[in-house]
């Protein structure tokens, strides 16, 4: 794949994606040791090395719609493997801001419900509720069932509590004011 297509539009969009990520990729070789070691690049999930390819070739469509940028788990593997230490997470949260901020929806919504969730969950109490964020997860996500047998084995061995969706926590104040201070200077 060509390093750019020298359209004006394409170099707007490199140049973008590494402004808002702080990675310069035209310095990637295209060596691919950054998808060999990606632990959730599949049939399905083009490794790091395509999606790179994809901003450096201006394919901006096929960029924000690769399924790696909703994939992407911040596991840091293709940093270290990364002979000029390019980071793909945070290529993936430009690309996943350049998404919201055109309206597109992410090509994966349930991991995008999930990570609002999860978050959400930490900036309330300052940890995960897991019992809580699953159930909410499930229903908003129209999967009311999933994982019910697990959850029934769960509360068999004692491993979760019902009472844990319902019981109010108290909040995590100092967790929260964090969350803020980031909103503030995003």
């Amino acid at each position: 794949m060509s390093r750019s297509n020298n359209s004006s539009s394409a170099k707007d969009f490199l140049s973008d994606v590494e402004k808002r990520s702080h990675q310069n990729l035209l310095e990637c070789l295209q060596c691919g040791k950054c998808s060999g070691g990606c632990p959730v690049a599949s049939e399905q999930v083009p490794g790091p090395r395509q999606l790179v390819a994809e901003v450096l070739a201006g394919l901006k469509q096929k960029a924000l719609s690769n399924p790696l940028v909703w994939h992407c788990v911040c596991c840091g593997t293709c940093l270290i493997r990364c002979p000029v230490q390019i980071s793909i997470y945070r290529v993936s949260s430009a690309l996943c801001e350049i998404a919201h901020e055109e309206k597109m929806a992410p090509s994966v919504p349930d991991i995008n419900l999930f990570e609002v969730l999860f978050l959400k969950s930490v900036e309330n109490y300052g940890r995960l509720k897991e019992l809580r964020t699953i159930a909410e997860y499930n229903l908003r996500s129209g999967h009311f069932l999933k994982d019910v047998d697990k959850g029934i084995r769960l509360m068999l061995k004692g491993a979760i509590s019902p009472v844990e969706i319902v019981k109010g926590w108290e909040k995590d104040k100092r967790v929260s004011s964090i969350f803020e201070k980031a909103r503030k200077i995003g």
